[in-house]
């Protein structure tokens, strides 16, 4: 995958996850594909669903992150010397 890519896979986690897609696909629709249509459907999934899947990180993260950096912003301010 190229860098411009919102979401990329290490060489690993890419055998990996389409090791699973053929085997999802063999055994759900009784279809055997190679290796070159496991990745061109794994680069659709990945083009199709990722910014999805990625803005909907960011926006269960950003609560998260609110609590968390106001919970610092608290403490730093409990040891300010007056």
């Amino acid at each position: 995958m190229s860098k411009d890519k919102l979401i990329t896979l290490s060489d690993e986690a890419e055998e990996i996850v389409l090791d699973k897609l053929r085997d999802y696909m063999s055994e759900e629709f009784d279809v055997d594909i190679g290796n070159l249509p496991a990745k061109f459907l794994l680069d659709f999934i990945i083009e199709t669903i990722g910014p999805h899947l990625y803005s909907q990180v960011i926006d269960d993260l950003e609560p998260w992150l609110y609590d968390r950096f106001t919970a610092v912003l608290e403490d730093m301010h409990s040891f300010k010397k007056d």
